[in-house]
């Protein structure tokens, strides 16, 4: 009947991480598709070159556009600028693909290929219009291969990258041109090109750099559990049924509590999650399948009487999660606000009952490791219900989190 359970149990938290994935990946067909994501951000360097001067009020030679609130094909951005003179401005511009607001071509809906089209409702003719997106091609843009599609009309011409929708590159040649203030222009070209992003980063062999990285260190984080398991169980297989030495086991746990610290640490200052091509929901759902996964094998192993690996692999967990949390609190998404927790009434529920199951969930992970002592002989029986509460309170909270990535992320629920 254990047995069944825990299969039965696997099974769903695999059928949920592969929906979402699949989901997640799979933008609404026949909708405008924001390619974005809160928190994004990209920087400009721009270059102007001709006879005459732009207006005071356009005479920007840096910009950085950071993505705001989501609301279906609705957002909006941050623009920061800084003039010729050196000094710094900053304005909320708003974006809605549906109403064709796409605020001079910087963001279009994402994924468009050649022969797609777009909604400009304000182009600078004065008149609506749809917009052809012309020829596609690889490019290397700020260190990594993205795909960069193509279009213009009589004033300017854009490269954006295609996955996401934000312009990398523009051209403007404005010849014997007065705007609606008066303001004349010679003759000037300006050129804007992308100078930094945290939409992706520089790639080795076609793979994300610190993805790459990551990869590197989770496989030998991987290779060492294997060998630390294979060396655990020939052990035991040569002391009966007997457990490690008390020193044996106290020791190992102090190691995994400083192994776990020092490669989160490590993770976190060399790998910070706001450079990777990922977006924070992305990488907290990855990081909570993976503590789930761990719970699960932690409780598996109980079931086999094996309470040192029930107990490591619980420290794993706890370890890990405690130092994500201290960290997180430092990192930019909670950075400015707390809004984000309640600015909408689906994401208040959502969080809240988020918060009913995994405060618990977590209490009783750190119980239970605080209740082990090594060689100790009734430890079995002081957490049997702590073991029990435990799975159901995680798994909970597991797939609440799911349901809020999939609420807040995507458009499974429309």
């Amino acid at each position: 009947m254990k047995k069944t359970s825990f299969k039965c149990a696997f099974l769903i938290v695999g059928m949920i991480v592969c929906a979402s994935i699949l989901i997640s990946s799979s933008p609404a067909s026949g909708a405008p598709s924001v390619g974005v994501e809160e928190g994004e951000w990209m920087e400009y360097g721009i270059n102007v070159t001709g006879n005459g001067a732009p207006p005071p009020t356009h005479d920007v030679r840096w910009m950085r556009i950071t993505i705001l609130s989501i609301k279906g094909a609705a957002f909006s951005a941050n623009f920061t600028v800084r003039y010729a003179n050196g000094t710094i401005g900053s304005a909320i511009w708003k974006w809605n693909f549906t109403e064709g607001n796409v605020e001079g071509w910087m963001i279009i809906p994402a994924n468009l290929g050649p022969g797609d089209q777009f909604y400009d409702s304000a182009a600078h003719t004065h008149k609506p219009v749809n917009v052809t997106v012309q020829k596609l091609e690889q490019k290397i843009v700020l260190g990594a291969t993205r795909t960069v599609t193509y279009g213009n009309d009589s004033l300017r011409h854009k490269e954006w990258d295609k996955a996401t929708g934000v312009f990398v590159g523009s051209s403007e040649h404005l010849k014997n041109v007065t705007n609606k203030d008066g303001w004349y222009i010679e003759d000037l070209t300006v050129t804007i090109n992308a100078t930094a992003t945290n939409m992706w980063g520089p790639q080795i062999l076609g793979v994300n750099e610190l993805m790459f990285y990551g990869l590197v260190a989770t496989s030998a984080a991987v290779g060492l559990c294997v060998i630390s398991s294979t060396v655990v169980i020939a052990r035991r297989k040569t002391m009966g049924r007997s457990a490690l030495p008390h020193f044996s086991q106290g020791k190992t746990a102090a190691l995994t509590i400083l192994a776990v610290t020092l490669f989160e640490v490590a993770g976190i200052f060399f790998f910070p999650f706001y450079s990777i091509g990922l977006s924070f929901a992305e990488i907290n759902l990855i990081m909570q399948t993976i503590w789930t996964a761990l719970v699960l094998v932690s409780i598996w192993f109980r079931t086999r009487a094996n309470y040192f690996a029930h107990e490591i692999t619980m420290l794993v967990v706890v370890c890990a999660w405690a130092i994500g949390f201290v960290a997180v609190l430092f990192m930019d998404p909670f950075s400015s606000s707390t809004e984000i927790f309640s600015n909408t009434p689906l994401r208040l529920v959502m969080n809240s009952l988020h918060g009913i199951f995994s405060v618990p969930a977590l209490v009783l992970g750190v119980w239970l490791v605080v209740l082990w002592r090594p060689y100790s002989e009734s430890f079995a029986s002081k957490s049997r219900r702590i073991a029990l509460l435990i799975p159901f309170f995680w798994l909970a909270s597991y797939v609440v989190g799911v349901l809020d990535f999939l609420a807040l992320h995507t458009t499974f629920f429309g």
